[in-house]
């Protein structure tokens, strides 16, 4: 599956809440090229959060169990930071 950057960066930035991202992630059926995404992302800094998003991401079935994981930890603010940062070209 190819990854869509543009669509995933998309609904980042539009969502403010993860259980929105969660449901357009789903609707657009992006979970998988999202999975994808985040495995390849490599910050030029170590980061504690990103990694621990990395590591729920590969360990999540579907989107609710990996949103659901995100929400847990507090994490959904540092996800939608570095989705919206990435160039789309």
């Amino acid at each position: 599956m190819a990854i869509d950057l543009a669509k995933i960066h998309d609904v980042a930035k539009a969502s403010l809440m993860p259980d929105f991202f969660a449901v357009r992630i789903d609707e657009e059926g992006l979970f998988d090229g999202l999975k994808q995404l985040i495995a390849r992302i490599n910050p030029t800094t170590p980061n504690l959060r990103f990694d621990r998003i990395k590591q729920m991401s590969a360990a999540a079935s579907d989107t609710t169990t990996f949103i659901e994981a995100i929400k847990r930890e507090g994490l959904f603010v540092t996800l939608r930071d570095v989705l919206t940062k990435l160039p789309v070209t």
